[in-house]
């Protein structure tokens, strides 16, 4: 059965969804497909129910440590309950997206998608024409090299897991580990991270990664760095994991070991070479119109797509926009110039936005670099939090701001201040004159300089 359309979309997460919707609304006839059920992975696998539990966790930390101060009672996280109300936010997604696409007039598909030749998918027992095809197949745990790795438990699956076993390894040192292990901590649970290379959280400042390791360390959390899993051995119970450190072998045990060593484009399944679309280990290579190579009616956007942007979120819907403006307006994108926060959803936060420190050095970029801790501030003494840590650097010359980094409970709204003075080119004297709400972690800002 053949069928045409004027777009088909590949993937129904933040990019494909943002790339359909416009589509359709400015009166192309568009067509979407999805292996997996509708809405992607950031509302159902990643972002949002990862921050649904973290913010639960968040609120008993906080109870705890304000215990006695007017707060009377026992607090506890209980696993079963977290998942039932995390559920609450994830399990309409499918349906909501479908029905949005519905009253849209999108026609759906359901399955897998590949490339036939450059203008045709085959889709089951669909084969569907289009004059634009956008590639929007986000991305997937990445395949590791040692033997045994088919053992490892997905971020997906253990969003899923009715019950967490007493002792987990997580492999990686990424945020997706650093995230859960701290929430396993906090049920009580036997927690190791093994990562391979010298720092963790390799995109953020390595300063405040290394504040945040001893948090994580003081909920009881083993963190092994310069250490490679060289084997996965399922035994009649859990798990050995042989590791290796300067040459020198061990052999570690858990219950169950996790993937958070990164992800990959998830593009194996398209056939990308009946159609002859370049790609790399990073996805899709495209131009700054998200158009492929050689093809510039096929498009790719998100966590495929081999782009400047990291694979975040934002930059997912970013760069949708920028293909739907490039195929409706057929004029030729600008270079995107938007910072991109990067948040880990521990606690206390991690947020960066602009440049680290160790980037600026990479990159022989003049700086000055302002460096404090402001645990000892109203916002943060008044619920007792053990740590607030703040860093900012500048042009030398202007004040201009070129990096931000947190380390508090304030850390994922303060970046996004900063994500705006770093577009808008402003100073540390500008920050300093604005007449922020007090008391707030805003009235804060004039103190970081």
């Amino acid at each position: 059965m053949n069928t045409t359309y004027d777009m088909i979309v590949i993937g129904t997460g933040v990019a494909g969804s943002t790339v359909a919707t416009k589509a359709q609304k400015a009166g192309l006839e568009v067509a979407i497909v999805d292996e997996r059920q509708y809405g992607g992975t950031c509302p159902q696998r990643g972002c949002d129910p990862k921050k649904v539990m973290a913010g639960i966790s968040k609120i008993v930390d906080d109870a705890k440590r304000v215990k006695g101060l007017g707060l009377d009672g026992d607090v506890t996280l209980n696993w079963k309950d977290l998942q039932a109300f995390k559920k609450k936010f994830t399990e309409p997604v499918p349906e909501g997206t479908e029905e949005k696409f519905n009253s849209l007039g999108i026609r759906r598909y359901h399955g897998t998608a590949s490339f036939l030749d450059p203008h045709t998918l085959k889709i089951g027992e669909h084969n569907v024409t289009a004059k634009y095809i956008v590639i929007a197949t986000g991305a997937k745990p990445a395949d590791l090299p040692f033997e045994g790795f088919e053992h490892l438990v997905t971020s997906d699956q253990f969003l899923e897991m009715e019950e967490l076993p007493d002792r987990l390894l997580f492999v990686g040192g990424g945020y997706i580990s650093f995230e859960f292990a701290q929430l396993a901590a906090r049920l009580g649970k036997d927690v190791l991270i093994v990562h391979r290379g010298r720092n963790v959280l390799e995109n953020h400042d390595f300063e405040m990664t290394n504040k945040l390791i001893e948090h994580t360390k003081d909920l009881g959390v083993e963190i092994h760095t310069n250490t490679e899993v060289t084997k996965v051995t399922k035994l009649d119970s859990g798990y050995k994991i042989d590791v290796k450190k300067f040459n020198h072998e061990h052999a570690l045990k858990a219950d169950m070991v996790f993937h958070g060593a990164g992800r990959a484009p998830n593009i194996e399944h398209l056939e990308l070479a009946n159609a002859g679309i370049e790609f790399s280990k990073q996805g899709i290579k495209v131009n700054e119109n998200q158009q492929s190579l050689p093809h510039p009616h096929i498009y790719a956007a998100g966590d495929c797509a081999d782009t400047v942007l990291p694979p975040l979120t934002p930059a997912a819907g970013e760069e949708g926009t920028r293909l739907v403006s490039h195929i409706l307006d057929d004029k030729p994108m600008a270079p995107v110039q938007k910072p991109v926060p990067s948040i880990v959803f521990t606690y206390p936060v991690l947020a960066s936005v602009g440049l680290s420190q160790q980037e600026a050095r990479e990159k022989n970029i003049p700086y000055e670099s302002e460096s404090k801790t402001i645990t000892k501030f109203f916002t943060y003494q008044r619920t007792k939090e053990p740590g607030a840590y703040v860093k900012i650097l500048l042009n030398p010359s202007t004040g201009e701001i070129l990096g931000a980094h947190f380390l508090s409970s304030e850390a994922e709204h303060l970046v996004n201040i900063f994500a705006l003075a770093i577009q808008q080119g402003l100073t540390k004297h500008d920050l300093k004159s604005v007449l922020w709400g007090y008391p707030t972690a805003e009235s804060d800002i004039p103190s970081f300089f």
